[in-house]
């Protein structure tokens, strides 16, 4: 009833849920991610898959709750208050895409709360800073694994180069920093600058 697939970026992580949605014939689904632009792409490609299905958001700019398949960000719902708009048995299937967050309190909020029939997690990531051990969230049931250098050799993925630029326009030491990561916002804004 669970289970996480680690592939790299790029590989179809996504189709590969939408496929496995078809083939458990599921009525209600839950698609979860932490980013707005994860749940655009996650529409994106369900539409293809169920053309005749019912998708809705649920997020920071909208609250859908009456379509089949719900793309939600995990920063919604799992506030309580938005929450209890879905009966906990509502979602046949949970998908949660970047599943390494997922040892995180606002995923634990929602793995208690709601009870799928099934949940997969998707990551191309699957260590964590904090040492968590995500792969204990789907009891150890890992059902497939690829690589970065397997998905170059099978082709799925072109080549690429890495490049380091030396960039002095932006003193990382005036950024916060916690949990391993910058602050997104603050990053964001001084990294998209005219002279960069």
């Amino acid at each position: 009833d669970k289970a996480i697939v680690i592939a790299a970026t790029g590989t179809g992580k996504t189709y590969l849920s939408a496929f496995d949605v078809k083939n458990f014939n599921a009525k209600a689904v839950l698609f979860l991610a932490h980013r707005e632009e994860l749940l655009d792409n996650g529409i994106t490609t369900f539409k293809k898959i169920f053309p005749r299905k019912k998708m809705g958001k649920f997020s920071q700019s909208e609250k859908n709750v009456d379509a089949d398949f719900i793309f939600g960000t995990v920063q919604s719902i799992s506030k309580e208050k938005f929450m209890i708009n879905f009966h906990k048995k509502k979602f046949e299937y949970i998908i949660i895409d970047e599943f390494h967050h997922a040892a995180a309190e606002m995923y634990k909020n929602i793995l208690d709360y709601f009870e799928p029939k099934f949940l997969l997690g998707l990551t191309a990531t699957p260590e964590r800073m904090d040492g968590k051990d995500i792969l204990e969230l789907c009891e150890y049931n890992l059902v497939g694994e690829m690589g970065l250098r397997e998905a170059l050799e099978c082709d799925l993925l072109a080549p690429f180069h890495y490049f380091g630029i030396d960039d002095e326009t932006i003193d990382f030491d005036e950024i916060p920093f916690a949990n391993g990561k910058y602050d997104e916002k603050i990053l964001t804004e001084k990294l998209n600058i005219l002279k960069r």
